[in-house]
């Protein structure tokens, strides 16, 4: 009697553990803790707000955590008529029990004990590192194991049962973590652990396959698998897996050296987009253990049939099977009918990595947040999933805590609370996730009146807790929001950005004094005198755009085409001091004499135009048509030295007389002879051919022209008004025609005589007597002159 109340109290308990998450691993609701030092355990690159931390040897920091994927308590007891009861009370409802089960019920248990933790800061820069033991393990029971034990075998033959998930795993190992976080910019912040896994035991088992086929008469039980051992010490396994002893380690040093080694890696980001948010990522426990000591690896099979039994009321059919009797076959099954080959190889282990996104948004300078944390972790092919919401308080700087919901795992109604204190030089931690404020009262002398009078309260629709607790000496404790080295309570300048240096009061440094910090200062060396006459870049004023700092410039309002043609006081140039600056000055070299004689624009003035400076001009008063005909001191020329200056002087080259404008006196005979041939030459009545009465007169004239070889002739011809105009005009070209050919064949040289008919158009006399007309019938001869060279 006293074994089977033991017996059940051992299932009690079996089913308030069983109660408890699966794949934790980590307490969510350290996540958004801000002063608590351990939190980079979560994610590396979260930076502790101490200069330095020191943990205590198992206080430091020390996680609990057990429990299932499947199953709450009130699965399995709940309140009936004020009486509570088992779900396998005729009353209870088993079904509910069974719907709530996954297709393989993961019972999970796992602990983490600090040996040694401390961490510190260098600049932005912070460095941790940990001595850990810890321990992972799962007990896996496929459902429809549970599913023969609940409702037996329906069917009178051919019930087949598939209980390959019916698997263990378990794994204790040290870790050895040195971590590395650094504040990149105000916006980034990234981190990392080294893992170095020193593996004490582990035991893992799996199943090809594993089949129960039950009927009326027998039972059938036939499958494969393997399990892998290793541990300190040596293990010992029976041919027919009856019997597997442990052999302890003949020393202590057998228990300290590792029975396997391997790596582990963490990393981690955060990034705030705006202000006051901020995202993180990290992915941790990503690493193996490769076991080599005192290893088992057991590949086994069995294929065992025994006789079936009786359900309770006597029957196979629609009934549930007494568990221990179930029990007793199977492991009398695994006894008699399993073989196996045993072999030490060596073999790899991986631990469960866990990827943690979060998001937190902060109000009222941060002292309150709400977070939200997304964790998913990886146990062998299985995926676990858990979403969490926080509010995160923070009013002081060694105060901090933290209220969390558990929204995807167990039944939605699963709190975390967590709370970190410092009192002095100790940061306390204690934080635990699924509190269940439902609980239910579990008297186990209901259950069985031989069970002693105790009441249990256990947690009645959560699948477990996480506990943490921690206790570490800090040094240096602060909270810098901006991150310059200097805490929010004494800075003076709590915003200041990222990577700025500042002073003790955690100001921006402004070395040259001028107001403008170094950061945003690009003219750092500013003198003192130009203190009040800076820009927001700390860099001196140039109003004016000179180049030249107002401070220094005399000349502060130099308009802006004078840029570039300035003096070093910021005053337009004048470089030959003409009294008219170089950026007005169109003639910037003028010489210092024509000073008093320049135009605005500083050129030499030429009031007559002739292209020489007045201050040049000893004739400022030539007249407009000399212009382009004078020497270089502003005079006419007179090239031929006759007294006429070239611009009235019709023979410039020639020396002539003012009377004659410039040219040569023509002689009286020659004049008087040109005179005669005016009424002297003759021709034929309305016809151009010369009479001969006119060769003495012309021939005259070709002497007087081959003498003269520097006279130019023009030969005019005229008529009267008798007859038409046009006949007149063609009468006198002709006849003019006509006297140049009689004296260039005479010898005169073509080029010096022109003919030109001018009609009736420039009559001498009237054309109404017989006299006029003669005289307007005439042959005029024009002298000029050009410079001839006798060879």
């Amino acid at each position: 009697m006293k074994k089977n109340i033991i017996n059940k109290i051992v299932f009690v308990l079996f089913l308030i553990f069983s109660t408890i998450t699966v794949f934790a691993q980590q307490v969510n609701t350290i996540y958004f803790m801000e002063n608590v030092p351990i939190r980079h355990y979560l994610n590396p690159a979260f930076q502790p707000l101490s200069n330095f931390y020191f943990g205590f040897p198992v206080l430091g920091y020390t996680q609990f955590g057990v429990g299932n994927n499947s199953l709450t308590l009130k699965d399995f007891v709940y309140n009936k008529d004020g009486k509570t009861i088992l779900f396998l009370n005729p009353e209870g409802n088993k079904d509910r029990f069974f719907n709530a089960l996954h297709s393989k019920t993961s019972f999970r248990t796992d602990l983490q004990v600090n040996l040694l933790n401390f961490g510190f800061r260098t600049g932005t820069s912070y460095w941790s590192f940990s001595l850990s033991e810890k321990v992972d393990g799962e007990l896996a029971l496929p459902k429809e194991l549970l599913k023969l034990l609940l409702y037996g075998t329906p069917a009178i033959e051919n019930n087949v049962f598939d209980l390959r998930n019916l698997n263990v795993d378990m794994t204790a190992y040290t870790e050895a973590a040195f971590g590395y976080s650094k504040v990149i910019d105000d916006r980034w912040t990234a981190g990392g652990k080294l893992k170095l896994l020193f593996g004490t035991a582990n035991i893992s088992s799996s199943n090809q396959n594993l089949d129960l086929t039950a009927g009326m008469d027998q039972w059938t039980l036939k499958g494969k698998g393997s399990l892998n051992i290793s541990t300190p010490g040596e293990v010992q396994i029976g041919k027919k897996l009856d019997s597997i002893e442990f052999i302890e380690p003949s020393s202590s040093a057998g228990w300290v050296k590792p029975s396997g080694m391997g790596l582990g890696l963490d990393l981690g980001v955060t990034f705030k987009p705006i202000d006051r948010m901020t995202l993180s990522a990290a992915l941790t426990d990503l690493g193996f253990i490769s076991w080599n000591r005192n290893v088992k690896n057991v590949n086994y099979e069995v294929d065992y049939t025994f006789d079936g039994f009786q359900s309770r009321n006597g029957s196979n059919v629609n009934d549930s099977i007494d568990g221990k009797e179930l029990g007793d076959s199977l492991l009398t099954a695994l006894k008699d009918a399993t073989t196996n080959e045993q072999t030490g190889t060596s073999y790899t282990s991986y631990i469960s990595p866990k990827l943690n996104i979060g998001a937190e948004y902060g109000f009222f300078d941060n002292k309150l947040s709400l977070g939200l944390l997304s964790r998913t972790t990886k146990h062998k092919k299985n995926y676990y999933e858990e979403l969490t919401a926080s509010v995160n308080g923070r009013p002081i700087d060694w105060f901090n805590m933290s209220l969390s919901y558990s929204i995807l795992n167990g039944r939605m109604s699963n709190i975390g609370a967590g709370m970190g204190l410092r009192t002095g030089f100790v940061h306390w931690l204690i934080s635990a996730d699924y509190i269940s404020f439902n609980n239910s009262r579990l008297p186990l002398n209901e259950m069985d009146a031989n069970m002693p009078k105790i009441t249990l309260p256990v947690p009645y629709n959560t699948k477990g807790i996480e506990f943490a607790i921690g206790v570490n000496f800090v040094f240096g404790n602060r909270k810098d929001a901006d991150k310059d080295g200097v805490i929010d309570r004494k800075d003076k300048c709590p915003e200041t950005p990222f990577g700025v240096f500042v002073d003790r009061i955690g100001c921006p440094v402004d070395t040259d004094g001028d107001s403008v910090p170094d950061y945003l200062d690009s003219c750092a060396n500013t003198p003192v005198e130009a203190y009040t006459k800076i820009d927001d870049k700390g860099c001196p004023l140039d109003t004016d755009g000179d180049n030249v700092p107002d401070y220094l410039d005399e000349c502060p309002d130099t308009p802006l085409e004078a840029r570039g043609m300035i003096d070093t006081k910021g005053c337009p140039l004048d470089t030959d001091n003409d009294g008219v600056f170089d950026y007005l000055d169109l003639c910037p070299d003028t010489p210092a004499e024509a000073q008093g004689y320049l135009d605005k624009n500083g050129c030499p003035i030429d009031t007559d135009g002739d292209g020489v400076p007045d201050f040049h001009d000893k004739c400022p008063n030539t007249p407009l048509e000399a212009r382009g005909m004078v020497n270089i001191n502003g005079c006419p020329n007179d090239t031929d030295r006759d007294s006429v200056p070239d611009y009235m002087d019709d023979c410039p080259k020639l020396p002539g007389e003012i009377t004659n404008k410039g040219c040569p006196e023509v002689k009286k005979e020659v004049r008087t002879l040109f005179q005669k041939a005016l009424q002297g030459i003759q021709f034929e009545t309305g016809k151009d051919l010369i009479r001969k009465s006119s060769f003495t007169i012309l021939n005259q004239i070709a002497g007087v022209l081959m003498a003269n070889p520097s006279y130019l002739i023009e030969v005019r011809g005229h008529t009267d008004n008798v007859g038409k105009t046009l006949s007149n005009q063609s009468l006198s070209e002709r006849r003019a025609l006509s006297v140049r050919t009689y004296l260039i064949e005479k010898g005169v040289d073509a080029k010096r005589i022109t003919s030109n008919g001018f009609g009736d158009t420039q009559p001498v006399a009237s054309n109404k007597t017989a006299a006029g007309r003669k005289q307007n019938r005439r042959v005029e001869f024009v002298v000029t002159f050009e410079e001839v060279h006798m060879e």
